[in-house]
C-alpha cells in the first residue's frame, strides 16, 4: 500500500499565450503588466502567487458539493474568512479553543488560512504559491492601443452643444512566454490546531484533502485572473514533476527557473529517503498524478494525536 501523504510540490514550466493575467495597475491610460527582477539582475514577466492561491481557494469553494462545509463568510467567498465570523466572536474563549472551532467550521479557512485580528490568532495557509515567472529569453511583451468611440447621433449632439466629442483612448498589455511555477500542499497540517500541536476534532481530512486536490485541477485546467474577459490565454503546455514527500521531511523544490531543474529533483529524491517524482509532459498526465495522489491516506503527525 502507498505511503500516506506528507506535502506534494507541483513544479513546472506552464506555456501561456496572449495574456494579461496580472497587472502592475493603471496610470493615466496605460495598464501596466507585472514586473519582478530576478537574483541576477534580470527582469521578467510575472504572475503573482496571490492572483494563483486565490483562483485555487476560489476553486476549492466552487468544487464543494455541499457549500456547509465553509463558514458563514466563506460561503459568500468574503475575504476576512474567519475573522468576520460572528459565531467566533467570544473574546473569554482560550485562543486554542477559537482555532480548534474555526477549524471545524470551515474547509476554507483550514485550508486557506486566515487571521483573527481581534485575537490576533493566525493560521497559515496549508497551500502556498510562488511567483509564476517568464523564464529569461523566453517571454514576450507588447502594447496595443484601443479607442472606445461614441455613436454618431451622440456626437452629433455634443457637437450641437459645442461640447468636445467623447474618445477614449487606451493601451493594453498582452503577453506570451514559458512561466515557471512553484506551489507546495501540506496535507499534514489540515486540522491541525497549531497552538496546541493536536488535530481539531470533527474534521474530515481525508476529504478536505481530496478537495484541495481537485481544486490543483481546476486550477491548472484554465487560468484564470485579470483581465480574461478580453485577453483569455490560449494555455499551450504545462511539463514539470508532482513531488511528494511521505515523511516529515519538507518536500524539495528546486527552481523550473532552472534549466536542469529535473534532473536536481531525481538526484534529490535518490538522496532523500521518501521523496518521490512522478513527471508530466501534459496536462492530462498531470490530472492522473493527482488522481492517483487523491487516493492515497493523509500523513498524521504522530504528536497530534490525542
Amino acid at each position: 500500500m502507498s505511503e500516506p501523504v506528507f506535502e506534494i510540490a507541483i513544479l513546472g514550466r506552464a506555456v501561456w499565450n496572449l495574456h494579461s493575467l496580472n497587472n502592475e495597475g493603471t496610470v493615466g491610460n496605460v495598464t501596466e503588466p507585472r514586473t519582478v527582477i530576478l537574483a541576477d539582475g534580470t527582469k521578467s514577466d510575472g504572475i503573482s502567487g496571490e492572483m494563483l492561491k486565490h483562483v485555487h481557494a476560489q476553486n476549492v469553494w466552487l468544487l464543494a458539493p455541499d457549500k456547509s462545509v465553509f463558514c458563514p463568510p466563506c460561503r459568500t467567498l468574503r475575504p476576512q474568512r474567519a475573522d468576520a465570523n460572528k459565531q467566533l466572536a467570544k473574546s473569554r474563549q482560550q485562543a486554542a479553543d477559537i482555532l480548534d472551532a474555526a477549524l471545524n467550521l470551515c474547509a476554507l479557512c483550514d485550508l486557506h488560512g486566515f487571521l483573527r485580528t481581534e485575537e490576533a490568532i493566525p493560521r497559515s495557509s496549508t497551500v502556498e504559491f510562488g511567483w509564476a515567472v517568464g523564464i529569461p529569453d523566453a517571454f514576450y511583451r507588447d502594447v496595443h492601443v484601443h479607442a472606445r468611440h461614441e455613436v454618431e447621433g451622440r456626437v452629433r449632439a455634443r457637437e450641437q452643444a459645442e461640447e468636445t466629442p467623447v474618445q477614449m483612448v487606451y493601451h493594453r498589455p498582452t503577453r506570451s512566454g514559458v512561466y515557471a511555477i512553484v506551489t507546495v500542499f501540506a496535507p499534514w497540517r489540515i486540522g491541525l490546531n497549531e497552538i496546541t500541536y493536536r488535530y481539531a476534532k470533527g474534521v474530515d481530512r481525508q476529504a478536505r484533502y481530496r478537495l484541495a486536490m481537485d481544486a490543483y485541477k481546476a486550477t491548472f485546467a484554465r487560468a484564470h485572473g485579470a483581465m480574461t474577459s478580453t485577453r483569455l490565454p490560449h494555455f499551450e503546455e504545462f511539463k514539470g514533476a508532482v513531488v511528494v514527500s511521505t515523511r516529515n521531511f519538507p518536500v524539495p523544490t528546486p527552481s523550473p527557473l532552472r534549466p536542469e531543474y529535473l534532473g536536481a529533483l531525481d538526484r534529490l529524491s535518490k538522496a532523500t529517503e521518501g521523496v518521490e517524482v512522478h513527471s508530466f509532459t501534459a496536462l492530462d498526465e498531470l490530472f492522473g498524478v493527482l488522481e492517483d495522489l487523491k487516493q492515497r491516506l493523509v500523513f498524521t503527525l504522530e504528536a497530534g494525536v490525542e
